[in-house]
């Protein structure tokens, strides 16, 4: 059974809304867009089913985990069109200082170095990303913030993103020892997405407005 967000009914009629305008977005619109999120990784594996295949003629493997994943490390990470910005590691439990200082340290650097005018930036609705110091900070950098529907993460390609580099940091349900193998894991697959993945991402975006379109504002699959 696929999994989605529980919705309000305002929720279904943003997403309709905001898949309704999106629609008129050509494909060059997209690739303006700096989609950024946060990703956490459990030394055991990612939280979820872990699938096989099975050959019948040989024992049945064994998944095993410590409570709660074992340690785990949270990420940063956010790209615009076929340009990553450089993944982040972030350090305990984050507010909204934390947030800014990430913004300030990775993000206004890319967005220097990297990119032409015209871009906007995306980011879900948590609670460290709508806090009052944080719409102050983007105001006063002048950081243009695309109002993005709740309940959305079949709309945000960084989400498949994160699915790929899940599945290249666990191929063969691998499992760490330590916390340091386990970054070097995540960068070393952050590295190692291609501009043709992220290409591919962003060829989806019509696709996906379209389907919650037609969905009224419904999950839909990602």
């Amino acid at each position: 059974m696929v999994s989605a967000p529980m919705m309000l009914l305002r929720h279904l009629v943003a997403r309709e809304n905001f898949a309704s305008e999106k629609l008129t977005w050509c494909p060059a619109d997209w690739y303006k867009v700096i989609w950024s999120d946060e990703k956490k990784f459990n030394l055991d594996g990612p939280d979820g089913f872990a699938f096989y295949w099975h050959d019948l003629r040989k024992d049945k493997r064994i998944f095993s985990r410590r409570q709660g994943g074992g340690n785990s490390v949270m990420f940063w990470g956010a790209f615009c069109g076929t340009k990553k910005c450089e993944l982040v590691l972030l350090e305990g439990n984050q507010n909204a200082e934390d947030y800014i200082q990430t913004l300030e340290s990775y993000l206004l650097p890319f967005i220097d170095q990297e990119l032409n005018a015209g871009w906007i930036y995306m980011h879900d609705g948590a609670f460290i990303h709508r806090a009052h110091r944080v719409r102050q900070f983007f105001e006063e950098e002048e950081v243009p913030v695309m109002d993005w529907p709740a309940k959305s993460p079949d709309l945000n390609p960084i989400e498949n993103l994160w699915g790929l580099l899940a599945r290249a940091v666990y191929a063969g349900c691998r499992q760490f020892d330590n916390v340091e193998e386990l970054k070097e894991a995540v960068w070393e697959a952050w590295d190692n997405i291609t501009t043709d993945i992220l290409k591919s991402l962003l060829g989806s975006m019509q696709r996906r407005c379209t389907d919650c379109y037609l969905a009224k504002g419904g999950a839909t699959k990602y």
